[in-house]
């Protein structure tokens, strides 16, 4: 088993909020009054794979007057890992959480590179030696815009511009002549959604429902001439108060399907590492591939000690071609512990994961669900 070490320093944190009494003279559901509030985050941390990893997080709300958001993460490390995002958000996403609005507009710039991706091949039978190590460079930029038809039901449509680019495959590695053969591409695609929410937070969900429903979609009519595929995801959230007002016990569970003549490699199902709609904790970063995907997650959140929480959690996936190939035996299941730190407007995560191939450490913002 790897050694992991993580140190995460907290030197200067920062959140600064006010508000006012709340009038509705606009009539759309949204209070007018003062929303301003920022929070800044600096980052230092440790990991095998990574190396020495340093950055900042900052988001500023409503300074503008506009009830916007400004969200900015800088990241790089010693052993190559690059992430740089910048979001904007109008209204920003907790101001319209359970609200009616006519219109949103969030943009997103997004820079991702690791010098260490890995590729393990596809199906539930991939093998932990066939691992093949490579760069992965992508750039996007999402463009969304939503709208509110009531405090539960909202709908939203982005077009997503994206160039993905794999390089410096290695040597000898049982996949090294078909990763060779990709290239850098500009894959943009179109992605609808449909979300029924009763959940009382976007940052920091103690109770409540979310029902999400997304079809992504790639191919020429989208500008996409390398790729031609439709990709349904069904996302359902559940958060429970228990044992008080604090302790929250949360569950989610995410099918998804993709289906087309052209799929690409980077389009596929994933499952392993600390990403959103990827959380398999105790797994590598895509550690199943395949065209379906079945994830579900479970955690018990506490809190510790002023802004600092706990978690324990259960990952448990499975990945397949076709719904006639699904081996339930097969399905992985890791588990884990991990520490929050909860600001006014957003929360910072590390995630400790054990499975039988090891133990995994993830740090990233925001719950996993």
């Amino acid at each position: 088993m790897k050694k992991r070490l993580i140190f995460l320093l907290f030197p200067a944190i920062l959140s600064v909020g006010m508000g006012f009494a709340q009038d509705d003279s606009a009539g759309t559901g949204i209070p007018e009054k003062s929303y301003r509030s920022w929070s800044g985050l600096p980052i230092a941390m440790y990991d095998n794979d990574i190396g020495f990893g340093y950055g900042a997080k900052a988001k500023f709300i409503d300074f503008l007057k506009k009830k916007e958001s400004f969200d900015i993460i800088l990241f790089n490390s010693s052993k190559g890992e690059r992430w740089y995002v910048f979001t904007f958000s109008i209204p920003d996403i907790e101001i319209r959480q359970g609200k009616t609005y006519p219109i949103s507009f969030d943009l997103k710039a997004e820079y991702d590179k690791f010098l260490k991706y890995f590729y393990y091949g596809q199906g539930m039978g991939s093998r932990e030696e066939d691992l093949t190590i490579l760069t992965h460079e992508t750039k996007q930029l999402y463009l969304t815009f939503g709208r509110g038809f009531s405090p539960t039901l909202s709908a939203t449509a982005s077009y997503v511009f994206r160039s993905i680019d794999y390089y410096n495959v290695e040597e000898g590695g049982t996949f090294t002549d078909e990763l060779r053969a990709l290239k850098k591409k500009n894959a943009p695609f179109l992605s609808l959604s449909v979300r029924y929410d009763t959940s009382d937070s976007q940052i920091h969900p103690t109770r409540g429902m979310r029902l999400t429903l997304r079809d992504d979609i790639s191919g020429k009519i989208v500008g996409s001439p390398d790729a031609s595929y439709n990709r349904l995801t069904i996302d359902f959230r559940k958060y429970m108060l228990v044992f008080g007002d604090k302790d929250v016990f949360a569950f989610r569970t995410l099918v998804q399907y993709i289906d087309g003549g052209n799929i690409p490699l980077y389009d596929l199902s994933s499952l392993g590492g600390g990403g959103e709609f990827t959380a398999m904790r105790g797994f590598a970063l895509n550690r199943f591939l395949d065209k379906g995907k079945f994830l579900a997650n479970v955690e018990y959140r506490f809190p510790i000690w002023w802004i600092f929480g706990g978690n324990v959690f259960v990952d448990m996936g499975n990945v397949w071609s076709r719904l006639g190939d699904i081996d339930l035996g097969k399905t992985a299941v890791d588990y884990g512990f991990g520490l929050r730190l909860y600001m006014k407007d957003f929360a910072a995560r590390v995630d400790f994961g054990f499975g039988k191939e090891g133990m995994r450490l993830y740090f990233n913002f925001g719950h996993i669900f």
